[in-house]
C-alpha cells in the first residue's frame, strides 16, 4: 500500500503516542459515558478519504490470523530472530505464500501479549498472581523483549514491513478462555465481577460446556465499564504501533448480553449499545489515523449471517450502512464447506466492503481427520470463491517453519482451477455454548432419514464446475460417497443428485459406506440437492438411518 505521508518511526511515535479523542469525547475513567449510537464520525480529508479507499480494496488473498500467544513459549522466543523464524514462528511459512495479510491477536481480551499502560500483560498477571508452569516462558521472554525494547506486535509490524504485507492488530473482545485460565484473569477483570455473564459456582451447575451459563466469564456489555475499558485498549494500540488496521473481533466470543444465556435473541436496546460501541472504535481509529496522517481500516469478525449477527446484538446491516466497516471478515469457520455468505456478501458488496470468510482449522475435521487434508482446504475454499467472497481468512492453523502447504493455492480461483479437491457437507454440528448463537449450521449433518418413506434433504455446494471440467476432458473422477449410521440402510435407501436418482456402485456392508457415480452434468456448480428416501417404510415409521457423511473427492486428470 502506499502512504501518502511517509513517516520515520521515530516520528511516528512522538506525533502518535499522545492519541486522544477530542476534549467532549475523551474515554472516561468511571461515571456516566455519554451515547455514541447517533455521534457522527470523524471526518477526513480528501486525501486520507482516497487513501483509505485504496486501502480497503488492496488485495487480500489470504488473511492470516497468528491466534494469539505464538512462539512465547517457547526456548527461542526471548529475541527478535527467535520470535520470528523460530521453531514455533508463524511468520516464517507464510513468505512467498498467497497470505497478503497478517492480523496479529494479542491475547485475551484484556490480558495481552504486549506492554500496555491501561490493561496487562501476561507478564504482569503471571507475575502479580504467581502463576507458573507454562506461563514463566511467556513471562520470562516477553520481559526479554521488553528489555530489546520490542514486543509480539512490533516485531510481527517488522517482519510486514520487511515482506511488504499488510498488517492489523485484531482485538478479541469477548474472549472466555479466562474461564478455565487463571492467567487471562486480568486485575480489572478480577475487580469487576459484576461485569461478568456469571458466577463459577452458577457454572458448574449448567451442565457442562455446551450451555452458555458455563461461560461465566463472557463480560456483560450492557455494564458501561465493559466498554469503556475495551475502548481504551483499543486507542492505546492504534495510537502506539504502527498498524495498517484494527479488527474487533466480535466472534471470540459472539455472546454479549444476558437474554444468549437462555439463547434468547439481544433486545433493541442491547442492539444499540453493541451499535454504540462500534461507532465509538471507529471514531477511535479516524481520530489516530488524522493524527499520524495514514488511515487506519476498521474491521470486523462477525457471524456470517445477518440473523445470527442480529441474535447476538450485532446490526451488521446498520454498521456497514453508516460506514462504520472497512474490512468485513465474516464466521468462525466451523462450517467452512457448507456457510451460508451469499446474503452478506451481498450486503457487503452493496456499499463497497470487501467480505472475506473463515477457515478455521477445528472446523476441518470428519472421520481419520481426513478434512485436514491440503484437498478439503481446497474444497472449502472454491466454495467461499463461488459465493464471492474477495478473500479468506485462516484462523487456528499453527504452520511450521517452511512453505505451508494450505498456503500455496487458496487464495484465488486462478490457482485453484484444475487441483484436486474434496467437497462435503459439514458433518459436525457445533454445540459449544459460547459459540453456538453465532453459528448458522442447519445446513450440517447429520440428518435423519424418516421411515415414513417421506424424504429428506441435503445441500452439498460444489465450487468447481464439474460440468464444464467433464465436457472437455479435465476431469478423471468425482464419486459421490455417502454414509449411513446404519450400514444396513444402505439397502433401503433411494438417493437423488438433483432430482436424478443415482445406482449405488460399491457399499461396505461394516462401516456404512457407499458410493455413487454421477456423470459430470449431473453435478451443477455451486448447491447441489441431494434427495435421501426410504423404499421400504419401517414398521413403527421411526427414523431408519441418519446420514452421517457426505464428500465428493474431485479429481483432475
Amino acid at each position: 500500500m502506499q502512504h501518502p505521508r511517509q513517516h520515520s518511526r521515530r516520528r511516528f511515535l512522538k506525533h502518535s503516542a499522545a492519541v486522544t479523542l477530542s476534549a467532549s469525547w475523551t474515554l472516561g475513567a468511571d461515571g456516566p459515558q455519554p451515547s455514541w449510537a447517533d455521534v457522527p464520525v470523524e471526518s477526513e480529508s480528501a486525501e486520507l478519504v482516497a487513501a483509505r479507499k485504496k486501502a480497503q480494496q488492496r488485495r487480500r488473498r489470504l488473511i492470516y490470523n497468528d491466534d494469539g500467544c505464538g512462539p512465547l513459549g517457547s526456548p527461542a522466543g526471548n529475541t527478535a530472530e527467535g520470535f520470528l523464524y523460530g521453531p514455533q514462528s508463524r511468520m516464517g511459512a507464510l513468505i512467498g505464500s498467497q497470505v497478503d495479510s497478517v492480523f496479529i491477536c494479542s491475547g485475551a481480551t484484556h490480558v495481552l501479549t504486549h506492554p500496555t499502560a491501561v490493561a496487562e500483560s501476561y507478564a504482569d498477571v503471571a507475575q502479580r498472581y504467581g502463576i507458573g508452569g507454562e506461563w514463566d516462558a511467556y513471562r520470562v521472554n516477553m520481559r526479554a523483549l521488553e528489555g530489546l525494547k520490542t514486543d509480539a506486535i512490533q516485531l510481527t509490524i517488522d517482519h510486514c514491513r520487511k515482506h511488504k504485507l499488510e498488517v492489523c492488530y485484531s482485538h478479541r473482545i469477548n474472549d472466555i478462555h479466562n474461564t478455565f485460565l487463571e492467567v487471562e484473569r486480568s486485575t480489572w477483570f478480577r475487580e469487576h465481577p459484576h461485569c461478568w455473564m456469571g458466577k463459577p459456582d452458577e457454572a458448574a451447575k449448567a451442565g457442562g460446556a455446551n450451555s452458555p451459563k458455563h461461560w461465566w466469564s463472557a463480560l456483560d456489555f450492557e455494564q458501561p465499564e465493559v466498554p469503556e475499558h475495551l475502548a481504551r485498549i483499543q486507542q492505546e494500540v492504534s495510537g502506539k504501533y504502527d498498524v495498517d488496521g484494527m479488527e474487533i473481533d466480535y466472534f471470540r466470543s459472539p455472546m454479549f448480553f444476558r437474554p444468549n444465556l437462555e439463547y434468547q435473541p439481544a433486545t433493541a436496546a442491547q442492539v444499540e449499545i453493541l451499535t454504540g460501541f462500534q461507532r465509538r472504535l471507529r471514531q477511535i481509529h479516524l481520530r489516530a489515523g488524522n493524527q499520524r496522517g495514514r488511515p487506519i481500516l476498521t474491521a470486523v469478525r462477525v457471524p456470517a449471517t445477518l440473523a445470527a449477527c442480529r441474535h447476538v446484538g450485532i446490526d451488521i446491516e446498520t454498521w456497514l450502512k453508516q460506514g462504520l466497516v472497512d474490512v468485513l471478515n465474516v464466521g468462525g469457520g466451523y462450517v467452512p464447506f457448507t456457510e451460508p455468505l451469499d446474503e452478506i456478501v451481498k450486503l457487503a458488496h452493496g456499499v463497497g466492503v470487501p467480505v472475506y470468510s473463515t477457515i478455521s482449522a477445528s472446523g476441518m475435521r470428519g472421520p481419520d481427520n481426513r478434512y485436514s487434508s491440503v484437498e478439503a482446504w481446497r474444497g472449502a475454499s472454491a466454495n467461499m470463491w463461488q459465493a464471492g467472497v474477495d478473500g479468506i481468512v485462516t484462523f487456528n492453523i499453527f504452520p511450521s517453519v517452511g512453505p505451508e502447504p494450505r498456503f500455496a493455492d487458496i487464495g484465488s480461483k486462478e490457482t485453484l482451477a484444475g487441483r484436486d479437491k474434496l467437497f462435503v457437507i459439514d458433518p459436525i454440528r457445533v454445540l459449544e455454548g459460547d459459540l453456538v448463537q453465532g453459528i448458522t449450521q442447519s445446513q450440517a449433518l447429520p440428518i435423519s432419514i424418516p421411515g415414513d418413506g417421506k424424504s429428506v434433504r441435503a445441500s452439498l455446494p460444489i465450487g468447481d464446475d464439474l460440468p464444464a471440467a467433464g465436457k472437455d476432458g479435465r476431469l478423471a473422477s468425482a464419486d459421490l460417497r455417502v454414509q449411513l449410521s446404519d450400514p444396513k440402510a444402505i439397502e433401503v435407501v433411494e438417493v437423488s443428485l438433483n432430482g436424478a436418482v443415482l445406482a449405488v456402485a460399491e457399499q461396505d456392508a461394516k462401516t456404512g459406506w457407499f458410493i455413487c457415480r454421477p456423470k459430470p452434468e449431473q453435478y451443477c456448480q455451486g448447491r447441489n440437492e441431494l434427495t435421501f428416501r426410504a423404499t421400504r417404510v419401517a414398521a413403527n415409521g421411526e427414523s431408519i438411518a441418519a446420514v452421517t457423511h457426505v464428500e465428493v473427492p474431485v479429481k483432475y486428470q
